[in-house]
């Protein structure tokens, strides 16, 4: 069984990434400025539609606040940014700012580890549907070209990291899926839509939240949610 849906989106932000670049300065400015806010409520609707589906929301909001202690302990965040820094030195692009640093990394999650790239990963590789990840490669595509218009072709970068983590979640897919119950899946469903929509303030500079140190959160969450089910 072939990861369709994992293939066909990291192939679409690498070359979104590519085409967003070469067009972005033919791109009225208007565009480039007004899309953006587009995609960021774009990412809160899509955000609000899977935390609604929350079954036991006390272990949801546990996995967030360890999480983040743990992010914030090993400073996640700083480290990330850091080795996106060394890779933009070694492919020798030229180094932006912090409010560059802060885009990119909001860009990553929504585009590594958003609640519809895990779900849809996880849910290809136990049943080989692949119709989520289909969908988000159509809106990815066309975000990481409005973005490219401005930030440049290293946004393509993000193609890598991003077929590493949805290649591993479609691979251990049939391990992990199996071991999680209804509920237990509903939960970590709704998590990855709060990042999600955590990521849209982002964009939408709403608030802005270190949404890389609450990574930690996937880890627990499940974990939290099977507890909860066990002692509730």
């Amino acid at each position: 069984m072939l990861p369709v849906g994992v293939i066909a989106n990291s192939v679409a932000v690498a070359i979104g990434g590519v085409v967003g670049a070469a067009i972005g300065p033919s791109l009225p400015e208007r565009i480039r400025t007004s899309l953006p806010t587009v995609f960021g409520f774009s990412s809160c609707l899509i955000g609000i539609s899977l935390a609604a589906k929350v079954v036991n929301l006390a272990p949801v909001i546990l996995s967030m606040i360890l999480g983040l202690l743990i992010g914030e302990l090993l400073f996640l965040s700083t480290r990330i940014e850091n080795g996106i820094r060394t890779v933009q030195k070694k492919l020798h692009f030229e180094l932006g700012d912090a409010d560059y640093m802060e885009r990119f990394t909001t860009l990553l999650l929504l585009f590594c580890a958003s609640g519809t790239g895990v779900f849809g990963a996880l849910t290809e590789g136990m049943t080989g549907n692949s119709s989520i990840l289909l969908a988000k490669t159509i809106l990815d595509f066309f975000t990481v070209i409005i973005f490219a218009s401005t930030m440049g072709r290293f946004l393509s970068v993000i193609a890598v990291p991003q077929f590493v983590v949805m290649l591993t979640l479609f691979l251990l897919a049939r391990v992990i899926y199996p071991l999680m119950s209804a509920d237990m899946t509903a939960d970590f469903s709704a998590l990855g839509g709060i990042l999600t929509m955590m990521a849209g303030f982002n964009l939408l500079r709403i608030k802005q939240t270190p949404v890389l140190n609450l990574l930690p959160a996937f880890l627990l969450c499940p974990i939290l949610s099977k507890l909860w089910s066990m002692v509730f």
